[in-house]
């Protein structure tokens, strides 16, 4: 079948419609299909970031209960930590305490007397010149005593004289306690 013969004013009317509906679609592509496209993309990109959010949020929520444990035995860790060494010198309680443990283990407590401090990179040593005076096994328990109070605690420097005719011997050392530089 034969196409009918167009008049040149039909074939400029064709040619003026396509280019109107080629610079139209020209004009919905580049002002409104595009820009649509770039804010649905950057859209979609905000939106999966926050989706990532969420998630790590709610994983950190659902861990928090066993955060919130460790955190609780954490702090009951330091607690223990800080009463074997303290951040206070607290001379009065190693005093108490000595005269505690000389009372338990019947010695008696003749001399106390603080001395030099020593620091250390994380701590800070406390000396103390002790003088104690009973029977041999007492005084080994006292020491004991010491050894496993629950501040650290460490004896040197132990001279002991002879004991007399009762079985009292004195005993002198230097009693070293320990202070957090915290």
């Amino acid at each position: 079948m034969a196409l009918p013969k167009l008049t040149k004013q039909q074939q400029q009317m064709i040619a003026v419609g396509v280019v109107c509906v080629g610079g139209l679609g020209f004009l919905y592509v580049k002002f409104f299909w595009l820009p649509t496209s770039a804010r649905i993309v950057a859209a979609e990109t905000v939106i999966a970031d926050l989706e990532k959010k969420i998630k790590t949020a709610k994983e950190t929520a659902a861990r928090r209960p066993q955060i919130e444990a460790d955190l609780a035995t954490l702090r009951t860790a330091a607690q223990e930590a800080e009463k074997r060494l303290p951040k206070t010198k607290s001379v009065p309680d190693i005093l108490v305490t000595a005269q505690g443990l000389a009372k338990k283990h019947s010695v008696s407590l003749t001399s106390f007397s603080p001395g030099a401090q020593k620091a250390q990179q994380y701590y800070t040593e406390l000396t103390y010149q002790l003088q104690v005076r009973g029977g041999y096994h007492s005084i080994g328990k006292f020491l004991a005593g010491l050894a496993l109070e629950e501040r650290l605690y460490n004896v040197s420097n132990v001279v002991y004289a002879a004991p007399d005719d009762k079985g009292q011997m004195q005993v002198s050392f230097i009693l070293t306690s320990y202070q957090y530089k915290g």
